[in-house]
């Protein structure tokens, strides 16, 4: 099993598994904020090219969801 798990982990491009670490950085960090998952996912969107999201994340939220309401 553990040889099966090396060659899988082998398989898999260098770059890719950078991405989803990156994502799933952003992800924690959202949660960190405070957002829940529909929200994070929103934000991660909108500041795709950043490193961390900005504290002033909450209030964007509050504007977005008002001007949708």
């Amino acid at each position: 099993m553990e040889q099966n798990v090396h060659k899988a982990l082998d398989s898999v491009p260098l770059e890719s598994i950078r991405r989803f670490a990156n994502q799933s950085s952003h992800f924690i960090d959202a949660y960190h904020k405070g957002l829940n998952g529909k929200q994070a996912a929103w934000a991660n969107k909108k500041y795709h090219g950043h490193c961390v999201l900005p504290d002033s994340i909450l209030k964007e939220l509050q504007v977005d969801e008002n001007q949708i309401a």
